[in-house]
């Protein structure tokens, strides 16, 4: 492959030469008609299409390879060639070889077998009353095998639900992600037995199971890839039971061999009680996030970071929680990890995930790798005090990049100007580590076609005394009318959590209504738990005045309540420290009159280089229609629906969101300490 060389100017007037391998026109994969025949019983109006997929072996031959299928035919319609049904988007999946029977006339098939393979995209004229015979040979581009990086996706549905729109099973469910270029995927549901899976097994693929916890409202689901043997009911029973659950579960997942992944951390991202990570912001502050974080928007990247400087070591991972028996859902590897492991084990990749040695992509053809010194994503680096380190970055991608960008303890550091660019692209670029700092790099990459890739950190040390963790803390705040697993009732409740990084302890919390105190909650008043449950985040049953402190060494440095809402006003939680500070929630309006279930949301995450700050509105089905016992679903996505996402990190602030303009009305600042 020809190899162009071009440099341009770095920071600090660094000049780095950047390499860049080209791809090979002549690599392309190949689509090619082998012969067409008359087949007796077809009309004139209709015709047969077979078509081989094969990709080619190490020594040369051709084998038959599991692919990702769309037909299209001349009448516009998609066909399906599995006999299972045909996805939302087409898409079916067949094991080297498929047939559909077609209207005459031009149709189009689309084959894919992973972001390292080339895909077809193809038009071919049908003749009626004719069956076709074609081959598709697939060329590999790149094999990230052979680096040791094996790739998959540890949230798996096969049949998540009762739909069944889809006929699938374990083995349709493997060859989907084989089709996708997995090496491994994690099913995440219970129902499957380990021997229907381990039985999908091939050379290059490893079907496992581990269990999606989901301990309550306010905490967030949790993956456990590698989790050897259930947590036992009374241990469980005793985590949920009390705040702070997922750092418990986290120490329960690593001591029986499996890593910990925060999964859809903001899904939705305008509610905090449903299926988003929200303890992650409280843990962040403590310094337990986990071992990994599902990205997969640019909101999740910045909560990330945000959970990064506030010193936490958290690898990146992705993930399509799939449910394969719906028509409308994700792909296994539409969203993936890539874990570096010695081989392609389970328990290796596992530690790989551990050690946080992945990126993540959303399964295009694009990889990320970035390496100091030899060494690489989760690793630490010890240097001088002052030192100049260099970051090596190697890209990869099939289609045009659009954007390659340096991050550097949260903040951008740097944004390459490699737009357009194919193929291999290796640069390099120059950092100074500040004496007493721990310092964190990621490199991230996107593509014309919206491909992205991310690596996990490499973090650098600068040798000699640490300074002490800055103090931080972290304020959710949320006025709904849920009940703790999620129906609707006509109440409304305030739900608080609230954090400090200890040795700082929690003096006193404060719910305002138009800035004057509404409840005070004080440490010494100890703790009012309603029926038995902790405050918020306990799953059981209806919500009612409650509240409780956590200590940490001894020491209120957590806490979480529960409060009825009857009059309207702007709501706000001021909370005071032992270092006296006084940190606020910006005020939410609340309307007593409003005729729509609702809910209004709020989060703070603080540090001295670090802020980040949520708020979002969700309505849902109207209170007049909301029956005990209750009847409906209104509160999975509501429609109606705004959010804003800021981070400051550092220097650098970014904000993202949908529908900023209807929270003008609904949110006002407060939150200056």
């Amino acid at each position: 492959m020809p190899i162009r060389r071009f440099s341009f100017g770095l920071a600090a007037g660094l000049a780095v030469m950047v390499a860049a391998t080209l791809l090979s026109a002549a690599d392309e994969s190949t689509f090619e008609a082998i012969e067409s025949k008359p087949l007796a019983g077809l009309n004139e109006k209709d015709a047969e299409l077979t078509v081989e997929v094969v990709v080619a072996a190490p020594n040369g031959s051709l084998i038959s390879a599991p692919a990702r299928i769309i037909v299209t035919g001349s009448d516009g319609k998609f066909i399906d060639g599995s006999a299972r049904g045909a996805y939302q988007d087409g898409r079916f999946f067949a094991d080297g070889k498929f047939t559909v029977r077609a209207p005459i006339g031009k149709t189009r098939v689309q084959i894919q077998c992973g972001p390292e393979y080339r895909p077809i995209d193809t038009t071919l004229e049908l003749t009626g009353g004719k069956t076709t015979h074609c081959r598709a040979t697939m060329s590999r581009w790149f094999d990230a095998g052979k680096r040791g990086w094996y790739c998959g996706d540890n949230h798996v549905h096969t049949q998540h639900d009762a739909t069944v729109a889809i006929r699938t099973d374990a083995a349709y469910t493997a060859l989907q992600a084989r089709a996708n270029g997995l090496n491994f995927i994690t099913e995440a549901d219970n129902e499957l037995k380990p021997d229907a899976l381990a039985k999908n097994d091939t050379a290059t693929f490893l079907y496992r199971q581990a269990p999606e916890i989901r301990p309550g409202p306010f905490v967030g689901h949790l993956n456990t890839p590698g989790i050897r043997g259930p947590i036992d009911r009374d241990t469980y029973q005793a985590i949920v039971a009390a705040p702070l659950p997922a750092l418990a579960i986290q120490r329960e997942v690593r001591e029986r061999g499996g890593v910990m992944i925060r999964t859809h951390p903001m899904s939705p991202p305008y509610q905090l009680h449903w299926m988003g990570a929200a303890e992650t912001w409280s843990d962040a502050v403590i310094g337990g996030a986990g071992d990994l974080i599902d990205t997969d928007s640019p909101a999740t990247e910045l909560l990330w970071f945000a959970t990064l400087n506030l010193g936490n070591r958290l690898g990146v991972s992705s993930y399509t929680d799939c449910a394969l028996g719906r028509k409308q859902t994700m792909s296994p590897g539409d969203r993936r990890v890539y874990a570096k492991a010695d081989r392609l084990d389970y328990a290796a990749i596992v530690e790989g995930m551990r050690a946080g040695r992945t990126f993540a992509t959303n399964g295009g053809p694009l990889f990320t790798f970035l390496t100091i010194d030899g060494l690489g994503s989760g690793d630490e680096l010890l240097v001088k005090p002052n030192a100049a380190v260099r970051l090596r970055c190697e890209v990869h991608s099939l289609r045009p990049l659009r954007s390659v960008e340096l991050y550097h303890s949260g903040g951008r550091l740097h944004a390459f100007k490699l737009e357009q660019k194919t193929g291999t692209v290796r640069f390099e670029h120059e950092v100074m580590v500040a004496a007493g700092s721990t310092d964190w790099f990621v490199l991230r990459a996107d593509e014309v076609k919206n491909a992205w890739s991310i690596t996990s950190p490499i973090f650098v040390r600068a040798e000699g005394h640490a300074a002490a963790p800055a103090p931080a803390a972290a304020i959710l705040f949320e006025i709904s009318n849920h009940t703790r697993f999620i129906q609707l009732r006509r109440q409304f409740h305030a739900h608080v959590i609230a954090t400090v990084r200890p040795p700082e302890t929690i003096a006193a919390i404060r719910l305002l209504r138009d800035g004057k105190p509404e409840k005070t909650w004080s440490p010494v008043d100890g703790d009012q738990r309603q029926d038995q449950r902790a405050p918020v985040t306990d799953i059981r049953g209806d919500y009612g005045a409650g509240w409780q402190w956590h200590k940490i060494d001894g020491k209120p440095s957590h806490f979480q309540a529960d409060w009825p809402v009857n009059e309207s006003g702007w709501y706000a939680i001021q909370m005071e420290t032992s270092a006296k500070r006084t940190l606020r929630t910006d005020s939410m309006h609340y309307r007593a009159d409003h005729p729509v279930s609702h809910a209004l949301s709020y989060a703070r995450l603080t540090a001295s280089n670090t802020e980040l700050t949520l708020c979002g509105y969700g309505e849902e089905q109207a209170l007049r229609d909301i029956r005990s016992p209750f009847v409906g679903d209104g509160w999975w996505y509501p429609r109606n629906n705004a959010w804003h996402l800021t981070a400051r990190l550092g220097t650098w602030t970014k904000s993202v969101g949908t529908g900023e303009k209807s929270l003008d009305a609904l949110f006002r600042g407060g939150a200056a300490e």
